[in-house]
């Protein structure tokens, strides 16, 4: 079964996020931040990660920065969303080293199609 990690601070959207994918036949992990997103990642090698870009403590910034200098979790497809706006240039920066990007709020086929066009990059994933 695919895994797919989703790392967001608002309890709601990463609730719902988590139970869409689920219906959707997807196994779910959930982290509120960054960093403990990255731990997540390292132990469970999830197939897929939805990280928010906009996040308290680690953000999207700082969890690119934290998987780029793994070795295991440096190959996930990462899939970023935000409803929030970092600067301009972080955006850029970060939409750029990602597989896709969903803005807040997206829908189920949204969701869906960034999804399916990560997992299609995941070809060197473990």
């Amino acid at each position: 079964m695919t895994t797919i990690l989703i790392i967001e601070d608002n309890e709601g959207i990463r609730e719902n996020t988590a139970e869409l994918l689920e219906l959707l036949h997807y196994k779910t992990l959930v982290a509120s931040n960054g960093s403990e997103g990255f731990q997540l990642a390292q132990k469970n090698h999830p197939d897929l990660i939805l990280c928010d870009m906009v996040m308290p403590e680690t953000d999207g910034r700082m969890f690119l920065k934290l998987a780029k200098e793994d070795l295991e979790v440096q190959h996930i497809p990462l899939i970023f969303f935000s409803a929030g706006s970092p600067s301009p240039d972080d955006q850029k920066y970060l939409m750029k080293q990602a597989k896709g990007y969903l803005a807040k709020p997206f829908s189920e086929e949204q969701l869906k199609a960034e999804i399916e066009k990560g997992l299609n990059h995941n070809g060197d994933h473990r």
